[in-house]
């Protein structure tokens, strides 16, 4: 098989979108860079502040120029989540094709975005032999070569008939969940958790709008329990660092970090996580860790559902309607029964190995070989 060398990531990120789809692109790109591929990645200008960490990953970035104003009803073109873009689908597309054009000749390019289909990824094909598509909803056609969904959904090998070209190779589950490679390493020299619990993490990702991660040290803080240690991670562009800052140094043993590159470690260390779903669903599992889980989006809701039912996560339902006493009532269940945090994490750890990212990387390769 040869190697893939030169391709191109379209993908976006905002507080309404999350960083999640583009953290997943940047654990491939990191596999396939490591494997000699020169990587692109194309982002709309109103991600310009995230130029920074990509480059620092040792990737190029272009931007894609945003219009002065967004079209009048973007959502009539046909797909749900088209207000993500701040133009039609097919100024995106023509916008992608000249920056593909000043790239050169790509191998592969890969869309990790909800509000672009078969349409887009029709148009593409100019200037893309191969075509990789990385979804969660299953609620929109494809053309690609390989779709890939790494969630735990009910009737996954279903979920995707009728929306993908009969050459397509899907890669469905958990097994290709992209993940930074930290967290194999991580689980390499991970002791078993006994489900005793004496450290938390809360984490609901990068952005957290809805500041859920209040709701969950408010609910530690209920517990009265001084001995417990509890580490909070958010995001950089956390809107409400300042309160969640306050709520940290009224608990004895809480440690705020921002901006945390060490994920793979503070989960490591914990015992039990309180959090969103996502990417970060599949980082806990990989490292057994038992978890307290809502889900902040939609697209969520059907992964932890699963989890939950092969008794991989204790999921309470959307974050909108869970009360700090039902997260609070919850964490003292699972303080007081060490078994079932144990079995948990026993569950959530058969799920994931860690070493989806280069399944999918060879997959690619295999593809280019024929």
């Amino acid at each position: 098989m040869k190697a893939v060398q030169r391709v191109v990531v379209r993908v976006d990120a905002s507080t309404e979108m999350g960083m999640g789809h583009l953290m997943r692109c940047l654990s491939l790109a990191r596999d396939l860079a490591d494997d000699g591929a020169n990587v692109f990645f194309l982002l709309r200008s109103h991600a310009a502040r995230l130029t920074s960490l990509i480059e620092g990953e040792g990737h190029s970035v272009r931007l894609l120029p945003d219009p002065d104003r967004r079209p009048d009803a973007p959502e009539a073109d046909g797909t749900a989540y088209a207000p993500w873009l701040p133009t039609t689908w097919q100024k995106d597309a023509g916008q992608t094709l000249d920056a593909i054009d000043r790239i050169g000749t790509v191998d592969w390019l890969i869309v990790d975005h909800y509000a672009l289909d078969a349409r887009w990824e029709r148009m593409q094909r100019k200037c893309a032999p191969r075509i990789l598509a990385i979804d969660d909803l299953a609620d929109r056609n494809h053309d690609c070569d390989i779709l890939l969904d790494q969630n735990l959904v009910l009737d996954m090998e279903h979920r995707y008939r009728g929306h993908l070209p009969p050459t397509c190779r899907p890669l469905l589950g958990p097994a290709y969940a992209l993940l930074r490679r930290e967290f194999a390493r991580q689980r390499e020299s991970l002791t078993e958790r006994s489900g005793k619990v004496g450290r938390i993490l809360v984490c609901y990702g990068g952005s957290d709008p809805g500041n859920e991660t209040a709701k969950a040290l408010s609910a530690i803080k209920s517990l009265s329990l001084p001995w417990l240690a509890v580490d909070v991670a958010i995001g950089l562009s956390n809107p409400h660092a300042d309160s969640i800052s306050d709520l940290c140094r009224e608990m004895p043993l809480a440690e705020l970090h921002r901006g945390a590159d060490n994920m793979a470690e503070l989960m490591t260390r914990a015992d039990l996580a309180i959090g969103a779903g996502g990417v970060m669903s599949w980082e806990r599992c990989c490292l057994a860790l038992p978890t307290i889980a809502v889900d902040i989006a939609d697209n969520q809701t059907g992964a932890l559902t699963a989890l939950a039912g092969c008794g991989a996560a204790a999921y309470l339902g959307s974050a909108g309607s869970v009360t700090v006493d039902q997260v609070a009532g919850t964490l003292r269940s699972m303080l007081d029964d060490p078994a079932r945090t144990r079995a948990m994490g026993q569950a959530a750890r058969a799920l994931v190995d860690g070493l989806g990212t280069s399944r999918v990387r060879k997959a690619m390769r295999s593809l280019d070989s024929v």
